[in-house]
């Protein structure tokens, strides 16, 4: 089968950059022939995966977008092939496949006059929407249940093929299941790990480990997964007890040391931290608004919505850190996820033919 995956960046740098790079090696593992169209890579190509580089553009981000997707219509125009399945993860129009990675623009925010006069918002909007109503286009895909709502919700009027969701694979290897002893009663540790920090709730972990300081002294507090640099707090620095291990690689290790994972993002699309470390066998405390949520299992964690009291968070991460437990791992493959989309490529072919 000829597939061509279009993404502005490739390179497992995760994310949606790491979501389409997996996917991509497991679609040429199984046999497939695989292009990549991107601005830019710092993945070149090999035997198994094709990588064509078609220019950086200069920023604003928005505009960017449109010059792409016309650089991406200008090759595959200079390069047509009736029996390619073209699989978009951008703000593209000549594609058979689309995946959502992130809400739909504006949701959960009242469009103001600004949002109507705005040639940035207008733009975002008409990309939306032509990514949705594209002549070519045959199933839109998000990346979770939680996207799949907000998808129709904002585009009613829009009658766009929404198929079910295609969660991310996980690469960390599934923990074997053992009884977790809890830890010391005044103390344990609990974790946080996201790249944009404001927005996944990291000041909402620092009230929630203060209030639970009160009845354990000893807690300590993990964050990683962003720049030493951006975390420039001195007062939150000099906390006893906080530990800022900006970016990491070794994910395993860190889930070794956490007691508990707490991630009360706003409104986020899927949240691959979730899936981590419930593979790692780490109970999870989130937001009802993570699409990961879906996967949390009640012995492996417990949702609670983002505007919930700092108390309500807190007494919930108590649960799991006063009681010893055993939660069996989540897992799923980027082969699995590879399969889902090989058999949803091989009925849009099949439909076309026939």
């Amino acid at each position: 089968m000829k597939i061509v995956q279009v993404v502005k960046n490739y390179a497992p740098n995760g994310g949606m950059e790491e979501y389409v790079y997996r996917l991509c090696n497991e679609l040429a593992v199984k046999g497939n022939n695989v292009t990549v169209l991107c601005q830019s890579s710092s993945t070149k190509s090999s035997c198994d995966v094709e990588v064509v580089e078609l220019g950086t553009y200069r920023k604003p981000h928005w505009i960017s977008h449109f010059r792409f997707s016309a650089a991406v219509d200008h090759w595959l125009n200079n390069n047509p092939d009736s029996n390619r399945i073209i699989h978009s993860h951008e703000r593209q129009k000549s594609h058979h496949v689309t995946t959502f990675h992130t809400t739909p623009f504006c949701t959960g925010s009242r469009k103001k006059l600004q949002h109507f006069l705005s040639p940035r918002h207008q733009l975002l909007e008409f990309l939306e929407r032509r990514e949705l109503k594209s002549h070519s286009v045959k199933a839109v895909v998000p990346v979770s249940g939680i996207l799949l709502r907000a998808i129709r919700q904002k585009h009613l009027a829009i009658n766009a093929p929404l198929k079910e969701p295609i969660q991310p694979g996980v690469l960390i290897k599934p923990v074997v299941p053992e009884d977790r002893n809890s830890p010391p009663k005044n103390g344990g540790t609990i974790g946080f790990m996201g790249r944009e920090w404001k927005r996944k709730g990291l000041h909402r972990v620092i009230e929630i480990w203060r209030f639970l300081k009160i009845y354990r002294p000893d807690l300590s507090l993990k964050v990683a997964g962003f720049p030493f640099g951006e975390f420039s707090d001195k007062t939150l620095l000099g906390e006893e007890g906080l530990q800022v291990l900006g970016w990491i690689e070794d994910k395993e290790t860190f889930f070794k040391e956490i007691d508990l994972l707490i991630h009360p993002a706003k409104m986020e699309a899927f949240g691959m931290v979730i899936a981590e470390a419930l593979t790692s066998c780490v109970p999870v405390l989130c937001s009802t608004e993570c699409g990961a949520s879906e996967i949390v299992g009640s012995d492996q964690g417990k949702c609670i919505p983002v505007n919930a009291s700092t108390e309500i968070w807190g007494r919930a991460a108590a649960e799991f850190l006063d009681k010893p437990h055993r939660q069996s791992p989540y897992s799923r493959s980027w082969c699995r996820v590879a399969d889902e989309y090989q058999e949803l490529y091989t009925s849009i072919l099949s439909e076309s033919n026939s």
